[in-house]
């Protein structure tokens, strides 16, 4: 099939509102707080910034006064934690279009040390490839990572149907000519990937 499904991760497949009750947990704040915060230097995050920096930052923003030293290991964890689990209904989408033999990515922006892990997790066997912006150096929604993508997946930009839920990493995709879904939920998801043929009803 001369076609491929690509996903992002964040929302699209896996839920991140347990990140912040983890985070806060661990730091003693409330799950808000953390909420406030930790997308603030995601970005230099998911394009290489070590753990340690990314962490440090997020305190900062929190002016919080811990031993980062201690806490780290488990806010690492704690984001892992996050990402490592698949909604049911997401997983199950990966398990049809497996089924019905469709080629499928991932392509989201993540920290190195999760990159590092993600083939560990139980839905990587879903999907054929991923990607993930700090191996890459490289973050959506910026052209080149979706350039490096289709020199990966060896497939011209109409040939690749992309599901996100960010509206900036939606149309840097529709520019370059990829077929888009911005996700709301999995059922729109579904119905989505349906009318392009790749599942049936």
């Amino acid at each position: 099939m001369n076609r491929a499904v690509v996903f992002d991760l964040g929302s699209v497949l896996a839920d991140p509102a347990p990140l912040y009750p983890r985070i806060g947990q661990i730091l003693g704040v409330a799950p808000e707080q953390v909420a406030e915060v930790v997308w603030i230097h995601r970005r230099p995050y998911d394009q290489g910034l070590p753990d340690r920096d990314y962490w440090r930052r997020t305190l900062d923003e929190l002016d919080l006064t811990v031993d980062l030293e201690d806490c780290l290991p488990r806010l690492v964890a704690a984001d892992l934690e996050t990402w490592s689990v698949i909604r049911p209904a997401a997983q199950a989408i990966l398990v049809d279009l497996r089924q019905n033999g469709v080629p499928t990515a991932i392509l989201s922006n993540a920290p190195l040390s999760f990159a590092q892990a993600a083939g560990g997790f139980a839905y990587s066997a879903l999907v054929d490839q991923a990607f993930y912006s700090a191996e890459l150096g490289l973050a959506k929604p910026d052209p080149a990572i979706y350039h490096h993508v289709e020199t990966a997946l060896g497939l011209a930009p109409d040939q690749i149907w992309f599901v996100d839920d960010r509206s900036e990493n939606v149309d840097a995709a529709i520019d370059l000519g990829w077929h888009v879904h911005q996700w709301v939920d999995d059922a729109s998801t579904r119905a989505w990937l349906i009318e392009a043929g790749f599942l049936t009803s």
